[in-house]
């Protein structure tokens, strides 16, 4: 029975790092810069690059969507985690003390990936990789269930957003054979030797130099009921 266990933590694990920024956000940007790069299909169907009309591009488009998207949904989600760590915005009701990060970046890009691969098939694999990235993050009790939803969430829309546009052209422009294979290789072997990551680290440090704080806060705290934002601290008691 333990052998099983530690076999299904391991499984988790391997599929929780997949949703890490320090892995994701390099298979974004190969992604975004071929979608920006990618030319119609020539005549003998092999991809032309350095088009001048690339302007007239609809991949350019999809790539500026995208881009934004990210920015836009990775910019709410660390806002959201600064606000608990330094500040103690959370939502004790739900469970709430910010985005997830694995599963708003797992939405956001592994779709988007899987489109450039392999079309519509390719948007629904990546789509169920999203899911299991976001419920990974429940099964290991990095977050809450209304946490990994959110984030997912938040994702989904940074990914639908762009791929309303990317797959309203079909066929438009095709990845070499090689990138998919690249993307393989990487989200398959970086997980495994990648260092951990630090991008909470990071958040947590940023969290406390901006409410200078000596410590971030805590989910115990916020479910124990022992912190209150500041228009709740007591007023002054006046003498009957």
């Amino acid at each position: 029975m333990t052998g099983g266990n530690e076999i299904h933590s391991l499984f988790w694990l391997a599929v929780t790092r997949l949703g890490e920024a320090q892995i994701l956000l390099p298979a974004f940007l190969a992604g975004a810069l071929w979608l920006a790069l990618a030319r119609p299909a020539g005549a003998r169907g092999r991809l032309a690059l350095g088009n001048p009309h690339a302007h007239d591009h609809p991949a350019r488009l999809s790539a500026l969507r995208w881009v934004t998207g990210i920015v836009v949904v990775a910019g709410i989600t660390t806002i959201s985690k600064v606000a608990f760590l330094g500040f103690g915005y959370g939502i004790a009701a739900i469970d709430f003390t910010g985005f997830s990060g694995h599963s708003m970046f797992a939405c956001s890009i592994l779709p988007v990936i899987g489109a450039i691969v392999a079309g519509r098939s390719g948007t629904v694999a990546g789509v169920v990789l999203a899911v299991l990235i976001t419920y990974s993050r429940v099964n290991l009790g990095a977050h809450s269930w209304s946490e990994a939803i959110t984030g997912m969430a938040l994702g989904a829309a940074a990914a639908g957003w762009t791929l309303a546009d990317y797959l309203a052209h079909p066929g438009a422009v095709r990845a070499p054979w090689w990138l998919p294979l690249l993307l393989l290789v990487w989200l398959a072997l970086l997980p495994m030797h990648a260092p951990p990551s630090r991008t909470h680290s990071l958040v947590v440090a940023i969290s406390l130099k901006l409410s200078g704080r000596p410590r971030p806060y805590t989910r115990f705290e916020l479910l124990a009921g022992l912190i209150h934002p500041a228009w709740q601290k007591a007023q002054p008691t006046t003498a009957p």
